[in-house]
């Protein structure tokens, strides 16, 4: 017999809920945005220290080359708060999943966050008959779904086509010691709105937040059983140890 809705508790931490939602992004967000920083800044001391001669820098020479200079801090100034901005929303949209799922019941273990790879699953979340492994878009305006690929307003983004999410649940699945198959991945949208109905498509359940917990708390496709839920568990533990930062 499956949960029912009634049966949410109001979001709280428990020790079944591993990991914290959107650090990776915010992370990964903030090398991004440090970087390009790091290299004017470099790039500028070369400028000044090796390549030009002290008495090259007079006049309106050295008018000119701090304001090119100051020109090309501003710009790479911009686009590393964008990058940042960026990123910091994907950590919201995430958190914003991860009170959704940490309101489930007790019997449902969640783990934010987990490596694999050189890449991180957002959630996966192991219910008492089967385990899903979640992706959070938060993309403002319409999502779709074009030629097997996930598609915002006029741009396709690599990872997020759907044999690619399948072929991540079935890796996910492998290294769980479970059948090919057997992981749901799912694609959650935050932030905006999913140009179809909410369901499986092509193996991959896409929907908005509003859709994700009448979906897990509802009737679902079989999957192959979760003969030794408990052997899974270990395993994912063990993996969020390894990424611990």
């Amino acid at each position: 017999m499956k949960p029912q809705p009634d049966d949410v508790p109001p979001p709280s931490r428990t020790s079944g809920r591993q990991g914290i939602p959107g650090v990776h992004a915010r992370n990964r967000g903030f090398s991004s945005a440090l970087s390009p920083l790091i290299a004017m800044a470099f790039t500028a001391g070369m400028v000044f220290g090796g390549v030009l001669r002290p008495s090259f820098l007079q006049g309106w020479h050295a008018g000119i080359l701090l304001l090119l200079i100051a020109f090309g801090l501003y710009v790479t100034w911009k686009r590393a708060v964008m990058i940042y901005l960026r990123h910091e929303e994907g950590a919201r949209g995430e958190e914003q999943v991860a009170r959704v799922l940490d309101a489930l019941p007790e019997s449902w273990q969640v783990y934010h966050g987990l490596p694999m790879g050189e890449k991180e699953v957002d959630h996966v979340l192991v219910a008492p008959d089967q385990v899903f492994s979640i992706e959070t878009v938060n993309w403002r305006g319409q999502v779709r779904v074009i030629n097997h690929k996930l598609m915002h307003g006029e741009n396709f983004y690599p990872g997020y086509e759907l044999k690619t999410l399948s072929d991540r649940a079935d890796v996910l699945a492998e290294e769980l010691g479970m059948p090919k198959g057997s992981v749901t991945p799912m694609v959650c949208i935050v932030g905006g709105r999913y140009g179809d109905y909410p369901g499986m498509k092509e193996g991959v359940w896409m929907g908005e937040i509003q859709d994700l917990g009448t979906f897990l708390l509802g009737e679902r496709e079989e999957k192959p059983h979760l003969k030794s839920r408990s052997e899974v568990l270990k395993k994912l533990e063990a993996k969020m140890s390894e990424g611990e930062i």
